[in-house]
């Protein structure tokens, strides 16, 4: 099973229980910027890297897996900055649905790579995903979690 139909199916299952996934991103401050994924392919320029909190995780541990597995990147986790609630549409063996998500936004400082000495992608994302390097503004005002949900970083 791929990938994307492993998250279709627990996005069915949590639905079906009228729970919502729940999420975490980090926001990644390394050098004085921050480590962002681009996403030419969506509404807003830049992405957090982040996903779903695995069962019997709590919010630090998944958003540093999720770090690891998305940017290459090891980091602590340095204070939570907030919880946003949306809605995403999803598709499972013909059952279209709308999933609640509520995700925490989690700040996080780079302490080092996980298996080598280069930003990275673990095969989460097609070619056109890639890591960046931005300014605290350009991540304001590039970010979704920022622009449409309002987080604050200070």
């Amino acid at each position: 099973m791929s990938y994307y139909t492993n998250k279709a199916k627990l996005a069915y299952e949590l639905h079906s229980k009228g729970l919502p996934f729940r999420k975490t991103y980090a926001v990644v401050e390394k050098d004085g910027k921050f480590l962002v994924l681009t996403a030419t392919k969506g509404k807003h320029k830049y992405m957090l890297a982040g996903g779903t909190i695995d069962n019997n995780e709590d919010v630090n541990t998944a958003v540093i897996r999720e770090v690891m597995e998305e940017l290459n990147a090891n980091v602590e986790v340095v204070k939570h900055l907030g919880t946003i609630k949306y809605q995403s549409n999803w598709n499972y063996e013909g059952n279209s649905f709308v999933m609640e998500n509520v995700a925490e936004i989690m700040y996080t400082k780079f302490v080092g790579f996980s298996n080598n000495d280069r930003l990275g992608l673990d095969g989460e994302f097609d070619n056109s995903t890639q890591v960046a390097l931005v300014s605290k503004e350009e991540m304001l005002n590039n970010v979704a979690e920022f622009v449409t949900f309002g987080v604050k970083l200070d």
